[in-house]
């Protein structure tokens, strides 16, 4: 089981292996976003290779080892990460569910005051 993942510790832990330190560094956000998407891509890539020798050799053995990880694959969860983030695959759900709340409050106090006249006499009616 892998440990709960601590962003800013990984960006600081990535950022000793960079050529340059780019952790006191000010980005726009859509850098920042890109930055953790990579961070993310990069655990998430480095989780998922199988490291253990005697799984090795039975998928060896059952041919189903997927083949060596590549900057490529990396890249492609980074997007993917990336595209999350920005809230791309939650597109319309928080549209619906606002839609859905109000279509219901409109139902319920349709009901409650339906045998109700909403409108008041005017102060000078009798």
């Amino acid at each position: 089981m892998t440990d709960e993942l601590n962003v800013s510790n990984e960006l600081a832990i990535a950022s000793g292996t960079h050529a340059i330190d780019i952790s006191q560094t000010n980005m726009p956000l859509d850098m920042t976003v890109r930055s953790v998407a990579l961070t993310l891509a990069t655990r998430h890539c480095g989780d998922t290779v199988v490291s253990e020798g005697n799984l090795y050799q039975q998928l060896k053995m059952d041919n189903k080892l997927v083949g060596p990880l590549t900057p490529s694959h990396v890249i492609s969860c980074a997007l993917i990460f990336e595209r999350y983030l920005w809230g791309e695959f939650s597109g319309g759900l928080a549209g619906d569910a606002m839609s859905s709340a109000i279509a219901e409050v409109e139902k319920v106090m349709a009901e409650k005051f339906k045998d109700e006249d909403p409108s008041r006499p005017h102060s000078g009616e009798g």
